[in-house]
């Protein structure tokens, strides 16, 4: 498959070219980048929460951990995590578990992390388990440019000195 259809589409409408980064099979945004032999700070992982029976999507990156009372304060609502069922539904075109963090393309509001402003480069889930799309900082920027942003997520050795925190 490569790309899932629905993103290739939705890249092409906004004129952004793209980077395919073929790698081993995969089961997560992490062990894709891993695979791939990328840093995982530049790997950009999918969250999907509920919002008042509305989907939103939550883009950091593959080795941080959610902070989902900093999304909830930011939509100024209780959010939960979205059931794998409902992805499948949403993400029709895309294997399971390999849902790209373009939520715009599924007609998804996004909000995401400050984290990946920092990166020249970013990779994201393709919509399979053997590629990445590639992306200039440039190139991520204007696709997330009408997107709340925000710190949204932090290292999983964070967890510990912020066990106060509810995290995914």
């Amino acid at each position: 498959m490569a790309v899932a259809t629905t993103l290739d589409s939705y890249l092409s409408n906004k004129a952004c070219h793209y980077d395919l980064v073929e790698h081993p099979f995969s089961e997560s945004a992490a062990k894709a980048g891993m695979s791939a032999a990328l840093p995982l700070t530049k790997v950009v992982k999918a969250v999907v929460v509920n919002h008042h029976n509305h989907y939103l999507m939550v883009a950091i990156p593959a080795m941080n951990r959610l902070m989902l009372p900093q999304v909830e304060s930011m939509v100024g609502s209780h959010l939960s995590l979205t059931h794998e069922k409902e992805l499948d539904a949403l993400f029709g075109d895309c294997e399971k578990g390999a849902i790209p963090a373009i939520g715009q393309a599924y007609g998804l509001d996004v909000i995401w992390d400050d984290a990946l402003k920092e990166e020249d480069d970013v990779y994201l889930e393709a919509g399979d388990h053997r590629h990445l799309i590639h992306l200039k900082r440039k190139q991520f920027m204007q696709l997330m440019k009408n997107s709340p942003h925000g710190e949204v997520s932090c290292a999983a050795d964070e967890l510990y000195d912020m066990s106060h925190i509810r995290q995914i």
